[in-house]
């Protein structure tokens, strides 16, 4: 009817996941507005959708009439991984050997959060992250330390991972590269000193096909 009043609202369909759906997509503005022909109404909303991590998540927009109508509107969000925060570049000291590097990471909030650390599927396994779980630090803090370690079990090769660090509502990304020792060949010295020749067998070679004929020649008459 031309008097139609209606409220909007953003609910989720998705269990699957623990974010705060207030955070992760608000509604900032429902209005209507009459055109013609009479009894059709413009309904406008503004929705503002602030992923702090990849998800992909159905909502319904359900808009209630003043009349006892109601309606609703499946639609899907989602949001793809963001660029890498960082790279980080871990040169071995050798093989079999662990080189670890730390980086420090604080909560976004004034409290501690939980947070889970792994190296992202299809990353070398010369690559480990410790400690896995735990709390990030609040905000204005030192921050939780979060260790990368590598350990290259061959010469002259360039090892790739990617470490990912998620809360609940937040994620961070490093691409990381291990760079395995050079190989450079052995150079030792003998134990025990080559022989030398004697004197005796260091002089010129004796001709004896010479000395034969010179045998020969004496006995000749």
């Amino acid at each position: 009817s031309s008097g139609i009043n209606a409220e909007c609202g953003v609910s989720t369909q998705s269990t699957g996941f623990s974010l705060d759906d207030n955070s992760l997509l608000s509604l900032q503005h429902c209005s209507t507005s009459q055109i013609s022909p009479p009894g059709l109404v413009i309904l406008t909303f503004n929705l503002v959708f602030s992923p702090g991590k990849p998800v992909r998540k159905t909502v319904n927009l359900t808009v209630d009439s003043s009349e006892g109508g109601q309606w609703v509107f499946p639609f899907t969000v989602t949001s793809t991984p963001a660029t890498p925060d960082d790279n980080i570049v871990i040169r071995a000291s050798g093989l079999h050997k662990d080189s670890v590097i730390g980086i420090r990471l604080n909560s976004l909030t004034n409290s501690a959060e939980p947070y889970r650390a792994y190296m992202e599927q299809g990353s070398d396994s010369d690559f480990r992250v410790y400690p896995e779980e735990g709390d990030l630090l609040p905000m204005g803090t030192e921050g939780t330390l979060i260790c990368v370690a590598y350990k290259p079990t061959l010469y002259g090769k360039i090892h790739n991972g990617k470490l990912i660090v998620q809360t609940a509502t937040n994620e961070w990304s490093y691409e990381v590269q291990g760079q395995s020792p050079s190989f450079s060949v052995p150079v030792g010295i003998a134990t025990t000193p080559l022989r030398q020749p004697s004197n005796a067998s260091a002089g010129t070679r004796k001709n004896f096909i010479r000395q034969n004929m010179r045998k020969i020649a004496q006995k000749t008459p």
